[in-house]
């Protein structure tokens, strides 16, 4: 019997893809980047976030709890760039949007829709 619980719970671990312990509780003072620029990035503080979507800077709020993820209104600079950075923030902003769930380790922060599909899948970027 226990042995068939402890089987049971490493499945539900491997299908998660990352152990309780690996999981983070918090994202404030944490920094990463995103895959559509090199340049881009989101920092997490204690009930705010800032960072840069391609071409400018945004600022807002957000809420981490339970696996649960959402942003609040977020704010951004008007300054003019090519169609292809433009491009990239409105990437970016739809993603923060959409998002509404994420798995977070120390080196990878999983972003989810509401129906846990993911939307994409950012790097530490202050992890030493």
């Amino acid at each position: 019997m226990r042995q068939s619980i402890l089987f049971i719970l490493a499945a539900a671990l491997a299908i998660t893809g990352a152990s309780a312990a690996d999981r983070l509780s918090s994202l404030a003072g944490s920094e990463w980047g995103f895959e559509q620029g090199r340049d881009t990035y989101i920092q997490f503080a204690e009930n705010d976030v800032s960072g840069f979507s391609g071409c400018n800077r945004f600022r807002g709020s957000y809420t981490y709890a339970e696996g649960k993820l959402s942003f609040g209104p977020l704010a951004s600079t008007r300054m003019a760039c090519s169609p292809e950075q433009l491009e990239i923030e409105r990437t970016i902003l739809q993603l923060l949007e959409a998002t509404k769930a994420a798995e977070a380790t120390h080196k990878t922060l999983k972003l989810q829709d509401g129906t846990g599909a993911a939307l994409a899948t950012l790097n530490r970027r202050d992890f030493d």
